[in-house]
């Protein structure tokens, strides 16, 4: 898994500097809600149900620089790190070594959005880089096998004691001998 670290104006993913110059970062947490409509009353009810995946925005400028590379070469070295993805074309999940992060407890980010900006003004290019925590689903297959077994069990047993509870029923045979 790749490292991702920022600070002192620079963005590094495993030790290697990302071109352009950090201005800025952004971290945005939510808390997830239920609404549903009140019947005979106006709004919606709101429940909590825990937190969305915490955001993270991050600015860059990138700069045409007198050793030749400009700033659309930057921006495409960027793009071809968003477009990065693993063995099985997933996007890459990036460790995160931030004090920002940490003091919010994100440790894993997936690279989800690049957007560029540029003006007539300079030849330079606002790169705003967006990351989304991650937080693999967790799997419960022992709990789900163990309940379905159980249940397997119980509705035997209530089988079972339907068919000792209930009177033995023996069918009449009438024949009509006319």
């Amino acid at each position: 898994m790749a490292l991702l670290t920022w600070e002192d104006g620079l963005i590094k993913i495993d030790g290697q500097a990302l071109p352009g110059i950090l201005v800025d970062q952004t971290v945005d947490g939510k808390v997830r809600f239920d609404e549903q409509k009140a019947d005979g009353q106006s709004g919606k009810k709101r429940t909590p149900l825990g937190w969305e995946d915490t955001e993270v925005s991050l600015t860059l400028v990138l700069t045409t620089d007198d050793d030749g590379e400009d700033c659309y070469e930057k921006l495409e070295k960027i793009n071809n790190i968003f477009r990065g993805h693993d063995a099985k074309a997933n996007p890459k999940v990036y460790e995160v070594d931030n004090r920002h992060l940490q003091a919010r407890g994100v440790g894993k980010l997936i690279f989800s959005g690049l957007s560029s900006v540029e003006t007539d003004q300079d030849d330079t290019i606002t790169a705003g880089l967006s990351f989304v925590e991650h937080n693999p689903p967790v799997v419960k297959t022992e709990k789900a096998v163990a309940k379905s077994a159980l249940d397997l069990a119980r509705k035997d047993e209530a089988l079972t004691k339907a068919k000792a509870a209930a009177p033995e029923v023996k069918p009449n045979v009438v024949v009509d001998l006319r």
